[in-house]
């Protein structure tokens, strides 16, 4: 544990060039109402949709004058097109298999920001949360630089960790990864799930593009962990010197899958040691694939193998909402997916083709979040093949109308309408697919938590009956 050994103690309190500590000053607050008012002020991406000047120099100022608290722990940073938030959950899981403090950073949150943060998979307090932003803001002031919100929220993650003395951080990348505001880590190892097309209007519009943006995390001399098997692509990474490359299909594999009731069994293979029958508490093929990469990880930031007993214990018990997640079992079946794009979409429906594939009607609830073109969902989940799409829409500044969305599955010859009220899609959805029918959830991972409570309030008897009614 090399990488671990190397960071020393980390101070509770940041001082600033002056002196004096951020935390006691009374010009940093610390109460959650001040962190949210905050946040609203601040402009980004998550607001919409935009991004004025990519870059890290803003964060970078802002953590330096905190003392530079991304430097004061180890960390795996994770990029790719998909399947970021499942490899960084199970990569958790394993490094805290071996007795390891775990910090782990992932976006977007589905309810509260807080979930972003987490430690020891435990999300942060709403005070410790805004403790930290205090304190980022407060710097922000004092040298003159306005933050995006991503960028704000990220370096406030920053300080928690360090705080928190976390033995290892995983690092989610917010988009793309060279000039994403978490690429101020020091981090020893770098994993990047895949490329796909997403984010053109950013990177560019190939592969090519996007794997050049994705390799920008990788620093010279640290292990390169690549789930990406495409060839034309490798040379992109090894640009970057890795000191070692850990690549799927030629350095680490995936055999002798089977499905189980709630994923698959497979075999995990990496330069540490062969894993049999591991289960994965995942739905669909391609967690599978996530899986043999967190393992591969973690290994590669221990410098040592986990036994297997750990493996099954850690990837047997991970647990993600909005992945595959079957949120109501009978009368219809409801599978909540935050596939957000085309190769997510197909994702999805090859593990609905898997797990549920003769269902007497599907109904798709869809929406779309961003400047995305709902089309490549639909066409990636394969929406001829539903009887009925309700398109709805999330509550955000940039979000899709539902009627854009519903105007999109009929080009594709599916009857479509529109519901902007994602509980009465939900209801609408029920109802139509009716006893062994299959509702689909998907579309965006905003999507995902109004979808929840959606199903919730489904089971709950009504108490809305007025006496005229009756």
């Amino acid at each position: 544990m090399n990488a671990i050994r190397r960071y020393g103690a980390t101070p509770t309190a940041v001082r600033p060039a002056s002196g004096r500590s951020v935390q006691g000053s009374s010009l940093a607050w610390s109460d959650p109402v001040s962190a949210t008012e905050y946040l609203a002020g601040l402009s980004g991406y998550e607001v919409s949709g935009v991004i004025d000047d990519p870059g890290t120099r803003r964060i970078t100022a802002i953590t330096d004058g905190l003392g530079a608290p991304n430097r004061r722990f180890p960390a795996i940073h994770v990029t790719g097109t998909n399947g970021k938030g499942s490899t960084s959950a199970m990569t958790t899981k394993l490094l805290r298999s071996q007795g390891l403090r775990v910090g782990t950073y992932t976006s977007p949150h589905l309810a509260d920001v807080t979930e972003r943060i987490t430690i020891d998979e435990n999300p942060v307090s709403a005070e410790q949360f805004a403790g930290a932003l205090g304190r980022v803001a407060w710097m922000s002031r004092r040298i003159g630089v306005t933050p995006s919100w991503f960028e704000a929220v990220t370096a406030a993650a920053f300080a928690v960790f360090a705080d928190a003395r976390v033995d290892a951080a995983v690092v989610e990348v917010g988009m793309l990864g060279r000039w994403d505001a978490t690429n101020i880590l020091d981090s020893t190892v770098a994993v990047v799930t895949n490329i796909d097309l997403d984010h053109t209007e950013f990177a560019g519009p190939s592969r090519m593009h996007i794997a050049m943006e994705k390799a920008g995390i990788v620093r010279p001399g640290t292990t390169l962990v690549l789930g990406e098997t495409d060839p034309e692509v490798l040379p992109i990474f090894l640009t970057q010197k890795p000191g070692r490359l850990l690549q799927l299909g030629v350095d680490i594999s995936v055999t002798r899958r089977q499905l189980s009731a709630t994923g698959s069994t497979v075999d995990l293979a990496t330069p540490w040691g062969i894993h049999r029958a591991v289960p994965i508490n995942l739905l669909g093929a391609h967690q599978t694939r996530n899986a043999a990469l967190a393992l591969a990880a973690a290994q590669a930031f221990l410098e040592s193998p986990i036994d297997t007993a750990a493996v099954h214990h850690a990837l047997g018990s991970v647990h993600l909402d909005g992945r595959a997640e079957v949120v109501r079992n009978a009368e219809p079946v409801i599978i909540v997916d935050g596939a957000h794009n085309g190769a997510a979409a197909r994702a999805l429906r090859d593990t609905l083709d898997e797990y549920f594939p003769t269902p007497k009607r599907r109904v798709l609830v869809c929406a779309a979040s961003g400047t995305r073109d709902p089309s490549e969902v639909l066409r990636g989940i394969g929406v001829e093949d539903f009887d009925l799409v309700i398109a709805t829409q999330v509550y955000s500044t940039s979000s899709a109308s539902a009627e854009s969305v519903a105007a999109a599955a009929r080009r594709y010859g599916t009857p479509a309408m529109a519901n902007p009220d994602v509980g009465m899609a939900l209801l609408n959805a029920v109802t139509s697919a009716g006893t062994n029918g299959l509702v689909v959830v998907t579309g965006s991972l905003y999507l995902v938590a109004p979808a929840r409570d959606g199903v919730a309030a489904l089971a709950r008897p009504r108490t809305d009956v007025t006496e005229h009614e009756s």
